[in-house]
């Protein structure tokens, strides 16, 4: 995720690498993905930042959940959707996370940092 965060990686190489699981695999991924929300902190301006820049139609599920809910129902939301929208549901998570993640480098961070996962290379 900080990879991505950090555009080591793109936004196709990423959906690539989820598809190249199975669907318990990609249930798999997205749980624990949901689970990096309290490092995070993706806050309710950060998520309609992030929304414009998601690689998805905004008239998707997924998409309409997180502008119309909080953070925490549209997860429990999401988890409960349809297999076919697994892809998309990753595709935003993912994306909330990198906004939220630049924004604290950015901000936060601007001097720079000890935290791993803000320096994985």
């Amino acid at each position: 995720m900080n990879k991505y965060a950090q555009t080591k990686f793109t936004d196709s190489e990423i959906v690539d690498c989820f598809d190249q699981f199975d669907l318990k695999g990609q249930k798999y991924l997205r749980n624990n993905l949901i689970a990096f929300k309290p490092q995070a902190d993706p806050t309710d301006e950060l998520i309609s930042k992030a929304i414009p820049t998601i690689p998805i139609k905004e008239t998707m599920t997924p998409v309409i959940l997180f502008k119309t809910e909080t953070f925490e129902i549209t997860i429990n939301k999401i988890k409960n959707l349809a297999d076919s929208k697994l892809r998309n549901s990753f595709v935003i998570i993912l994306s909330i996370f990198k906004t939220a993640d630049i924004f604290r480098r950015e901000a936060v961070h601007k001097n720079g940092c000890n935290h791993e996962w803000h320096n994985p290379d």
